[in-house]
């Protein structure tokens, strides 16, 4: 611990947030400054709240390049005595900054309150952005923009209705991305389609899904006992594999 109350090397930047920021508090404009005070804002929500005396890690990577390679360190804040929030990495040991009169910032006392995205679009005249739970159809529209794709929801309900296998409809749907998809697009879109796949209706199911195929099948199967095997085939037991679909 005698690293955290070592005094402190001349090279560190002292700082009183009030003269970086604008007259209503808002960031600076210039894009060097802002970066630097939003560092600093990072600081004080995580050392602002710290009892004096207390040291905390905080998320904020450090930026120096000791021997000209990037230190792999996150800073680490400490409350002194005189309430100011120093900031150092433990990892490369150095200083970055000492932060004075932050107390009647924004970001003072910790994480800021959350803000209910859907009140502030009805505010704005918007709709909402994020889809409700079990809202299908914004589902899929959100992970067609991820995609960058030009199909419209309807127009991948057709596209689904029509093919053959899921891969194939799959397929068409990232043919009309404009870009190939990352990883984590392709998580969020592989079970919109496969959902979409069992719950639409198709021509040559009579206008039946796959789900309603399976639950109809089920409820006309032979009832079997909880521990027998399943009538679907699947080799599980009754009550492990279609037993729960038939109670709804």
């Amino acid at each position: 611990m005698q690293r955290l109350y070592r005094r402190v090397r001349p090279m560190i930047t002292v700082v009183n947030p009030h003269h970086w920021l604008q007259d209503d508090d808002s960031f600076p404009e210039d894009p060097r400054l802002r970066s630097r005070m939003i560092r600093v804002a990072q600081c004080i929500e995580y050392g602002g709240p710290l009892p004096r005396g207390h040291v905390r890690e905080t998320l904020v990577p450090c930026r120096r390049r000791p021997g000209r390679q990037a230190c792999s360190g996150l800073l680490w804040v400490l409350k002194q005595s005189d309430d100011a929030i120093h900031a150092f990495c433990r990892v490369c040991e150095a200083d970055e900054f000492l932060i004075y009169e932050w107390e009647d910032t924004i970001w003072a006392e910790g994480p800021m309150e959350s803000v209910d995205v859907d009140a502030m679009a009805r505010e704005r005249g918007e709709s909402p952005r994020e889809p409700e739970p079990g809202d299908r159809d914004a589902a899929l529209g959100r992970v067609l923009d991820i995609l960058g794709s030009n199909l419209t929801t309807d127009q991948v309900e057709r596209i689904i209705q029509r093919s053959e296998q899921p891969t194939s409809a799959l397929q068409a749907i990232l043919a009309s991305a404009t870009q190939p998809p990352s990883s984590s697009a392709m998580e969020r879109l592989l079970p919109v389609i496969m959902d979409m796949w069992n719950s639409l209706p198709r021509e040559e199911l009579g206008g039946r899904s796959p789900e309603t195929m399976l639950h109809d099948s089920v409820a006309t199967a032979p009832r079997a006992g909880r521990n027998e095997p399943c009538p679907c085939g699947s080799g599980k037991k009754f009550k492990k594999c279609c037993l729960p679909s038939t109670l709804h």
